[in-house]
């Protein structure tokens, strides 16, 4: 990876000549020589603040391309871990991690981190110090390996993001710039700034350099290719598509994506959700993930107003599970105060009209300390002569100690000519006594009418969520336990009417031990409460009070062989009680391969579900669930992953209840038991070609099985069974380039 610049590079006022940077980890280049560095770490992880100059500098430098970044870590051979990680993977290796705030004004940041291996994440930090890893940005990144220490060396373009650049009467811009090291061998943090994304005041001090960055002009095209053949309904489909991007400088850009990728080659997890809450899944689609900091409401207990899973999702006939989109169109601009975007998403209309068409629209204004905009969406959905409006009005301060996020929402819904209308408000206010204390308070209010479920996500309606949440480390520098962080959480829960609903009291302790292990316990006290939602939403009853406990043990990351175990201990349901136990085991036979394999077990007589309108019933059950992960390097370029997911549930019914007057009342001779089975797997061989340019070659195969027999097949057999018996068996072949 080469980046011949022939240009002056200023940093903090020197000048510097950037002659043919080579992004290969040396940080050998006469450029480094005249960078800002950092050489004052403070150990935050456990936060004693303790300052140290042996073991990490970090320097960093701007030119018209971008900026780079470089780390020594002073590490020998022999206590460092080397581990190659896939995107976004868990990191199981010493790694350096760092945070920029482009525009300098803490509107917004990006997170990135490399490994001592390879490996590689990204993420997106936003004004309200909330992480968003669906995100995946255009850098270059090496290591290298010395006997005394080893290297990073990285380099992001400007073009790699939008943002607005803070100029000073010079001209110049002040970038933010944090730097850390992550220690393995003893789960410790070393900042270049005594704060953490977890602190009020980080975007307040972090550190800035000085650059230059010149009015860019750029364009990309991105177009792809796919091929699918489905062996099951021996049918084969070939899509096209491309998104088409425009930056007039660097804090504007306009997005057209015409069929764009859905991400054919990404499965979700496994979920057996028998519960009646939504289960909250992800976006790694790359139109939906740009800029998402300028398009983020944080409101409490993930209530979004825009989750994007919904487009492109299924069909409001019921006839398409993934609906085509025929085109999307997105725009940004970031001012020296004011931030505009918007984008509009069109589903392709389907024979039976069935197809959604989605519409967003966001303005915000900023000052050093505080923010405060208005998100509003829009919503079509012919086939069900219903649309969906969402708005919200969001505010933000930050200070040394303070911090308060809080939202107004509302939403509109017009469905076969009957119209309702909904609100909510949402409310988060952090105090920080210090570093390892800080006092927490949430407040979440939505009625019953309010529903922003046709493009975004919620728990529930017709809610009130009051939490207070406290937290305290304690550090210690000698002795087998390096740290004892004790959280208490206090809840309240009741409908929108009053009605008091099941609310969880919780202590736990995490323990930070002295080898770079882990211990967490935690005892919750689940109060009594009106459960409002089950028996298909037609009843109610009174659930009693609940014990539950959770142990957890995680060995040290070092060497070729890592595992974790955790049991908990519950009392559940009517009259019930489980146990559950879970055990994650990772082997490193090279330091570019990796296999997980990761088991949960569950047992106990109190799992309730509804079973019919104003019924319910409660199971005796068992859930296995099953993961096995293998991943890796096959060349430089070419990784292989492969993926097994299996789970089952058994549940056997142990009573059956009607729901009358407010009580459950007993029905005899009725058995709902059942046995839900499925499996996926999945085979897939990426090529990186450079920047959201990839071939993939992907294999899934998985099933699913569903019915009353329950206890009286093996658990094996019956996997092998829907193996041979398959429900999907495709293989795809999808190519992406970017010009």
């Amino acid at each position: 990876m080469r980046t011949r610049l022939l240009i002056l590079a200023l940093v903090s006022g020197q000048t510097v000549l950037a002659n043919e940077i080579q992004v290969d980890g040396k940080l050998d280049e006469a450029a480094w020589q005249g960078a800002a560095i950092y050489r004052d770490f403070y150990q935050v992880v456990p936060a004693t603040l303790m300052q140290t100059q042996n073991k990490v500098e970090g320097r960093a430098f701007a030119t018209a391309d971008g900026i780079y970044i470089g780390f020594k870590n002073w590490q020998k051979q022999g206590e460092r871990k080397k581990q190659y990680n896939l995107q976004d993977a868990f990191m199981q290796a010493d790694f350096n991690r760092f945070v920029i705030d482009f525009s300098g004004d803490g509107s917004g940041a990006y997170q990135f981190a490399v490994t001592l291996g390879g490996g590689v994440q990204d993420a997106v930090l936003t004004p309200q110090l909330t992480t968003d890893a669906d995100w995946d940005g255009i850098w270059q990144s090496a290591f290298y390996e010395y006997k005394d220490y080893w290297s990073s060396e990285v380099f992001i373009p400007w073009h790699s993001v939008s943002f607005k650049p803070n100029r000073t009467n010079d001209g110049m811009a002040n970038v933010g710039v944090s730097l850390q090291l992550y220690e393995l061998a003893t789960n410790h943090i070393y900042a270049s700034q005594p704060q953490t994304t977890s602190n009020s005041d980080f975007y307040l001090k972090m550190p800035k350099i000085q650059a230059s960055i010149p009015e860019q002009q750029q364009w990309a095209f991105i177009p792809y290719a796919t091929h699918q053949q489905d062996f099951v309904g021996e049918a084969s489909n070939t899509d096209m598509g491309f998104d088409l991007v425009f930056k007039p400088d660097h804090h504007q850009k306009l997005s057209l994506a015409v069929n764009p990728d859905f991400g054919q080659v990404d499965s979700d997890e496994l979920d057996l959700n028998y519960s009646t809450v939504e289960t909250l899944v992800t976006d790694k689609r790359p139109f939906f993930t740009q800029d998402i900091g300028v398009m983020n409401v944080n409101a409490e207990q993930n209530t979004k107003l825009v989750h994007t899973r919904r487009i492109g999702a299924g069909s409001d006939d019921g006839q398409k599970v993934i609906t085509p989109i025929d085109g999307a169109v997105r725009f940004i601009h970031q001012g020296d105060n004011w931030q505009f975007a918007g984008f509009a998403a069109l589903e392709e209309e389907l024979d039976s009209g069935a197809g959604k068409d989605f519409y967003v629209g966001r303005a915000r204004y900023r000052e050093d300390t505080w923010q405060s905009g208005v998100l509003v969406t829009h919503t079509e959905r012919p086939w069900r002569d219903r649309n969906a409006q969402t708005a919200a009005w969001d505010s933000q301060y930050q200070s040394d100690t303070w911090s308060w996020q809080s939202a107004l929402l509302a939403s509109a819904v017009t469905e076969r000519g009957e119209d309702s209308q909904g609100y909510g408000v949402s409310t988060n206010i952090k105090y920080q006594f210090d570093p390892n204390t800080h006092l927490t308070g949430r407040y979440l209010r939505l009625d019953d009418e309010f529903d922003n479920n046709d493009l975004g996500y919620r728990k529930r309606n017709n809610w009130r969520f009051n939490e207070l949440y406290f937290s305290h480390a304690v550090n210690y520098s000698s002795g087998f336990i390096n740290r004892i962080q004790h959280n208490v959480q206090l809840n309240y829960e009741s409908n929108d009417s009053g009605l008091k609903l099941p609310a969880t009291q919780s202590y736990w302790a995490s323990f930070i031990l002295a080898d770079g292990s882990s211990f967490d316990a935690s005892f919750d006290y689940q109060t009594a409460g009106w459960d409002d939602l089950i028996g298909a939403g037609l009843g109610q009853y009174e659930n009693r009070d609940l014990l539950k406990s959770w142990f957890f043990y995680g060995s040290p990351y070092t060497g070729s062989f890592s595992w974790a175990a955790s049991f908990r201990l519950d009392q559940e349901g009517i009259d019930g009680l489980a146990q559950q136990y879970a055990v994650d085991m990772t082997w490193m036979p090279h330091e570019n391969w990796s296999l997980k394999f990761n088991n949960f077990y569950r047992q106990g007589d109190g799992m309730v579900i509804a079973s019919g309108p104003g019924q319910v019933t409660e199971y005796d059950r068992r859930l296995f669930a099953n993961y096995i992960n293998v991943s890796g390097l096959l060349s430089d370029k070419l990784e292989l992953s492969m993926i097994f997911q299996w789970a089952i549930l058994d549940a056997d019914t142990k009573a059956v209840y009607d729901i009358r007057g407010h009580h459950l009342s007993p029905v005899s001779a009725v058995d709902n038991s059942f046995t839900d089975q499925r499996f996926t797997s999945q085979i897939k061989l990426r090529y990186r070609l450079g920047a959201y340019s990839d071939i993939y070659v992907v294999y899934n195969r998985g099933a699913g099985q569903f019915d009353q027999d329950v206890g009286s097949k093996e658990w094996l057999s019956e996997l092998n069974s829907m193996w041979q018996q398959r429900e999907q068996d495709q293989l795809t072949f999808k190519v992406r380039y970017l010009f």
